[in-house]
């Protein structure tokens, strides 16, 4: 490990108190597509688990990840939100793919291709983004669901996340 790699490291712990144990995730599964397009609860409110391709082809483990300051993660949104916009008992119940399905219709995003499902769109607020998810009812049919940006954030559909309010332009295209 080099200096800069150990700098890292030790920045990184002093930030996130620690790294956060993969055993602490809640029924996180790394077997199918959908799955591994799932962010999964974490038992700590501030941090949730993804699957991550390892070093051998085709296998996928679990990883723990933080969310931004003053943020928790929802599992019914698949983000990091404010508390306010989470359910305290969400990753404690039985988990299931009740995802905020409040489509982005005006105008519709494709969610056919392989890209058009991995990336962000943009929403007629710069407050939400529209994210390509599997129907709960039918997880081959894919559709775009209008998704929260963190408070104070806004969609930079450049940056292809939410970025603070006093940091963001306008980076949707025209329709």
């Amino acid at each position: 490990m080099n200096k800069l790699q150990l700098l890292l490291l030790v920045v990184s712990l002093v930030r996130y108190g620690g790294t956060q144990s993969v055993e602490d995730c809640i029924e996180i599964v790394c077997s199918t597509y959908g799955q591994i397009n799932t962010l999964w609860c974490h038992k700590l409110p501030t941090h949730f688990c993804q699957c991550r391709p390892t070093p051998i082809e085709g296998i996928w483990e679990p990883q723990v990840m933080p969310c931004a300051e003053e943020t928790v993660f929802s599992f019914r949104h698949q983000v990091c939100v404010h508390p306010d916009m989470r359910n305290g008992a969400e990753c404690f119940d039985e988990i299931t793919d009740d995802i905020d399905e409040t489509l982005c219709i005006d105008p519709p995003a494709p969610c056919e291709t392989f890209k058009q499902i991995n990336q962000l769109k943009c929403h007629n607020t710069e407050k939400r983004f529209c994210q390509c998810r599997p129907l709960t009812s039918n997880p081959s049919v894919w559709v775009a669901v209008a998704m929260p940006c963190a408070e104070e954030t806004s969609f930079s559909f450049y940056h292809q996340t939410c970025t603070r309010d006093e940091l963001w332009t306008n980076s949707c295209p025209a329709v």
